[in-house]
């Protein structure tokens, strides 16, 4: 088979792959969880190895990525915790092929973000018949059932109170990662749609935002609301960018989007039976009386800790202990997973602090040498992806999340020069 066809396959197979790329509940463990867009992953990067009569991708972001992974073998913590330390590294790694495969496949943009808007459709149908589910509306049966089809995680989580509220995770195991995902996908499915490469009736676009959005307001994470209104916000800048008109057709997209959502979520508390399942009218009431409240939430006998936390979820607390663990070691860190490995110590549920803790200043030098080797101006679609999930990376450890490497491997697609890939579109 000659080079060029190898690289067709590669590439179509990439876009399945974008396809699936928010999918985390479905997987087989073999050492590590192998989910179908890691599968299609290592076929992508052989494919293309193939393809190729030299490296096949960039160069000058290979070596920011590798001089980013060798600091953080730096930091190994030692015996006791070397299975978690290597599931995160190989984590990054995957991250990173992710990064350059994506460089190489995403200067083509209009077919990614094609496949990113069907993609985002059926996110949000799933979304929608779930939260039906989890919400009780099929039978108290099926709350729990959920979570038992073979090879699926989780696609619901109780949250906080002891009944009645219960987070749609969707295609991913967490809430909060599963508004991210579903709020980087709106973002791309508006630009799909303006840019006019998705073929479908004028309602199409309008339904799939607005599911996105209702997805996203029903993981009750404060943090993806939070980012749902970045999202609107920057493409409302992006169009503004644009001109009057193409404000005004974001604009009249966006309200009918958010006119979608409103319709969702009402029919979803309508088909609401009380005291079974998730209660849509209590999650929303607990989360907006405690949208600003980072530390430890005491509602007295009410309960609000999740059964299956080992440590309490309190961002303060858990924010200045990883900053006190920084400072202790400073230069290599405490290690990459301790957070994970170590008892009564979690997340830190911030990817700075993360990479300072874990890694030192040797892991945040070899980040900052990766995002140097990215270049400058990757254009406004993967700008906006980015600020999405750069705010998002405040309160969640987006580090391990493919959604991160995805984006910046469309900046880079929009970067890359004919003397790196052999042709360029820019992103």
């Amino acid at each position: 088979m000659n080079r060029e066809r190898l690289h067709s396959i590669s590439h179509v197979l990439f876009l399945t792959l974008v396809a699936v790329l928010p999918l985390h509940t479905v997987f087989f463990r073999v050492e590590i969880a192998w989910k179908p867009w890691l599968i299609l992953l290592v076929v992508v990067a052989s494919l293309d190895l193939l393809a190729s009569e030299g490296f096949p991708w960039s160069r000058r972001v290979s070596t920011g990525l590798a001089i980013f992974l060798a600091s953080v073998l730096v930091s190994w913590p030692g015996l006791p915790l070397t299975s978690v330390f290597w599931r995160l590294w190989l984590a990054l790694l995957a991250g990173a092929l992710l990064l350059l495969v994506t460089a190489r496949h995403g200067r083509q943009l209009d077919a990614v973000l094609r496949v990113v808007f069907w993609s985002g459709a059926a996110m949000g149908v799933t979304a929608f018949f779930v939260s039906l589910a989890t919400n009780g509306s099929f039978g108290v049966e099926a709350v729990a059932a959920l979570n038992d089809v073979p090879f699926v995680e989780r696609i619901n989580k109780p949250a906080y109170l002891s009944s009645g509220f219960i987070a749609v995770t969707n295609w991913h195991q967490d809430p909060g990662y599963a508004a991210l995902w579903a709020n980087v996908w709106l973002l791309l499915s508006v630009v799909a749609w303006r840019r006019g490469v998705v073929r479908a009736p004028a309602w199409v676009g309008p339904v799939v935002i607005g599911s996105l959005a209702a997805a996203t307001v029903l993981t009750y994470s404060r943090t993806g609301w939070i980012g749902l209104l970045a999202a609107v916000a920057v493409l409302v800048l992006v169009a503004q960018k644009e001109g009057r008109r193409s404000l005004r057709a974001t604009a009249k997209l966006l309200w009918a989007g958010a006119l979608v959502a409103v319709a969702l979520i009402a029919i979803q508390i309508l088909l609401d039976p009380r005291d079974v399942g998730g209660d849509i009218l209590v999650a929303l009431g607990f989360r907006l009386d405690y949208l600003g409240e980072l530390g430890f939430i005491d509602l007295g006998t009410e309960g609000v800790v999740d059964p299956g936390l080992v440590v309490a979820d309190n961002r303060l607390d858990v924010w200045r202990e990883y900053w006190s663990l920084f400072l202790d070691s400073p230069v290599r860190g405490i290690g990459l997973g301790t957070g994970w490995g170590r008892a009564g110590l979690q997340e830190p549920h911030n990817m700075w602090l993360q990479i300072l803790a874990e890694t030192g200043l040797v892991g945040l030098t070899g980040f900052g040498a990766l995002l140097a080797s990215l270049g400058r101006g990757g254009g406004r679609v993967a700008a906006a992806g980015l600020v999405v999930v750069a705010l998002a990376a405040m309160s969640q450890t987006v580090l391990f999340e493919p959604v991160l490497w995805f984006c910046l491997g469309l900046w880079v697609a929009g970067t890359l020069g004919e003397d790196e890939t052999g042709g360029s579109q820019r992103a």
